[in-house]
This record gives C-alpha cells, sequence and structure tokens, in this order.
C-alpha cells in the first residue's frame, strides 16, 4: 500500500513528461544547442526543481555560423535548471570541434565554474590517433577543446609512413624504419 500511495502521489510525479522531444535553444535567434530525448520529466516543485532524461539524451552544439561544434550523448541525463549543472551517465560520449572523441561513464557540466569534468576514468581519442586515459578522471573547459587529467595513461599509434625516433643506449636515438606499424605506450603518472 506504501508502494501505491507513493507512486500516486502529486509530489512525486513530474508536472510535464514529454515523449520523443526534439528542441532547440536560441540565443538572439541563433540556434547554440539541440536536445533530442526520448522521454523528458520535468519538475517545477520545490523540492525537486530539474528535468531529467532518463531513456538517454543527445545534445548538438553549434557555433555562430551554425556548423556543428560538439556533441554529447549519453543513455541518462538530468539537468538543475536553476544551478546550471547537469550530470549525464552511462555510455557518455562528448565530441568537440577537433574532431577528439571522450568516453566515460559519468560527466558533470558546470555552467557557473564554465567546466567539464568527471572522476570516472575518461579515455579520449584524438583524430590523428592518440589516445589518452584519465584514470581518475579529468577537467576541460566547456568547448572541450583544453583539457587535464589526472592519473594518465596514453597510447600513440603511428602510420606506416611515418618515423618515429626512439632513444637508444648509443647515441640516445633510434630511428625506426618507416614501415614498421608503431605502437607505443606512455605513462604519464
Amino acid at each position: 500500500m506504501e508502494e501505491i500511495k507513493a507512486f500516486t502521489n502529486q509530489k512525486e510525479l513530474p508536472d510535464v513528461t514529454v515523449e520523443n522531444l526534439n528542441t532547440q535553444y536560441s540565443v538572439n535567434g541563433q540556434t547554440q544547442i539541440v536536445l533530442s530525448t526520448p522521454l523528458a520529466l520535468r519538475y517545477n516543485n520545490p523540492q525537486k526543481e530539474y528535468s531529467v532524461f532518463p531513456k538517454g539524451i543527445v545534445l548538438v552544439f553549434y557555433d555562430k555560423n551554425m556548423n556543428i561544434h560538439s556533441s554529447l550523448r549519453a543513455d541518462y541525463g538530468i539537468y538543475y535548471e536553476k544551478r546550471n549543472f547537469a550530470k549525464v551517465s552511462g555510455n557518455v560520449i562528448l565530441t568537440n570541434v577537433n574532431g577528439s572523441i571522450l568516453r566515460t561513464e559519468e560527466l558533470f557540466l558546470d555552467e557557473k565554474e564554465e567546466k567539464i569534468y568527471s572522476v570516472k576514468p575518461v579515455n579520449i581519442v584524438d583524430k590523428s590517433g592518440f589516445e589518452i586515459t584519465g584514470e581518475g578522471g579529468f577537467e576541460s573547459n566547456l568547448d572541450f577543446t583544453i583539457y587535464r587529467f589526472t592519473d594518465v595513461t596514453g597510447k600513440i599509434i603511428k602510420n606506416d609512413d611515418e618515423a618515429f625516433i626512439e632513444p637508444d643506449e648509443s647515441d640516445n636515438t633510434k630511428r625506426v624504419n618507416k614501415s614498421e606499424n608503431i605502437k607505443e605506450n606512455i605513462n604519464l603518472k
């Protein structure tokens, strides 16, 4: 009986429920963000003031020329409008204008502090193949163009036609044959 009362309690139910939401956020007629989600729940009572996206969310961010600047996809999202703070989780993928792709299980966006961060392991691969993992998380600007990591490891994959120089005992350099495919693990702890 308690479960039925809790389920029908008006204070626990969302004020607004929208299925298959596709909306855009604009400033001065300029589209900045397009949001898509299968389900959005909005709570407006004094105890709860936030929006929940329990079945996933996709955000596409645009620059002033209407070019895609970055995008974010996650299995779950929650946004606290008064605090300008969001949390996304589950298969989070964030891309930026430079082609870098971030993957993690949890990510926070703090608009007031102008930063994106995570305390979960984060993996980023840029378009050149450079891969870096922050085992202790990371922090970046809102554009995801400048970032720093905690407890870092990485891998560089060079193409067959690129030369790579590595240390040698004799003269501290060793040229590697261009035809070799090289994988180098680096530890930046």
